[in-house]
């Protein structure tokens, strides 16, 4: 596939987060031309193992190491072009004792963080970024502080603050990932008409948090072309994903006619849409660096 000139750059919390929220939007990209980077913020290191072949013991120690592996694996099936890795320590779920850790990334100091964002993105120049809402789709800290560094560094980038770190660039459009309450309902639905537990064992929408108000939801791309991949990079992540993951666990041809991966649009220098299907909808690839 040619290079289209277009760039995306992803901002996530840790190792299979990318996979999860749009493993299929970035084996598009790939398909398409399209030059992608993912950014993970933190080593993954006080995660649950679930693979039984990965005894605790003996993996805890090397768990970050084993998780960057992973990652680099699940990106090259995915067709994405960088990672780069800001190597923050693993705050742990929400109010657990260690958020406070002097090296976990809920603690970092944010004007750092966002000097390193935009210093990436003065160098990548991407045209979109994606990353997490404001509670990190389900208030774990470390995506909640992806989300507030991911923000700060797309406004400040195209402006002179943080001018050591690169030329001025805008950034054309920001999203935050979602899953639409609707779509998840449907979900549910058709789970029971076939016999199966639905995903994550809950059959009401309001019991899972990660759930995005259909209404603030703006950009569905279709991945049926992808979503096998998407699953293949998904097994990659085998120290996380369990083989009855609920895309992994369900037949092929339910995972091609659910493959749809959704985002909230939040910031556009274009004209915004009511609704789209392409996260480069209105861009061209030679966009102006911002004056600053």
């Amino acid at each position: 596939m040619s290079d289209s000139g277009l760039r995306l750059m992803a901002v996530h919390a840790h190792a299979d987060d990318e996979t999860i929220t749009m493993g299929g939007t970035l084996a598009l990209c790939a398909d398409r031309g399209i030059t992608t980077l993912n950014v993970c913020c933190t080593d993954g290191k006080l995660a649950t193992i679930v693979d039984p072949s990965m005894p605790e013991a003996e993996t805890r120690p090397r768990l970050a190491e084993i998780r960057k592996e992973e990652l680099r694996t699940a990106l090259g099936i995915l067709g994405v072009n960088e990672v780069i890795f800001l190597g923050y320590g693993d705050s742990g779920m929400a109010g657990a004792e260690t958020n406070q850790l002097p090296d976990a990334f809920w603690m970092a100091n944010l004007d750092e963080v966002v000097g390193r964002l935009v210093e990436i993105i003065r160098r990548f120049k991407p045209h979109v970024v994606v990353t997490y809402d404001s509670n990190g789709a389900y208030g774990h800290p470390d995506h909640i502080q992806a989300h507030r560094a991911a923000l700060l560094a797309v406004e400040a980038a195209h402006t002179p603050v943080y001018g050591d770190r690169g030329e001025p660039w805008l950034v054309q459009k920001l999203y935050y990932t979602a899953f639409p309450r609707a779509a998840f309902k449907v979900i549910i639905e058709v789970s029971k008409e076939l016999g199966m537990e639905p995903p994550f064992g809950v059959d009401n929408v309001d019991d899972l948090p990660f759930l995005a108000a259909d209404e603030l939801v703006t950009t569905r791309i279709d991945c049926r072309t992808t979503v096998l991949r998407k699953r293949e990079a998904l097994r990659a992540h085998r120290s996380q994903i369990a083989p009855d993951w609920p895309l992994l666990r369900v037949p092929e041809d339910m995972a091609l006619k659910y493959a749809d991966e959704w985002f909230q649009l939040v910031i556009t220098r274009k004209p915004r849409p009511e609704r789209e299907t392409d996260l480069f909808e209105g861009i061209t690839a030679e966009e102006p660096v911002a004056a600053g």
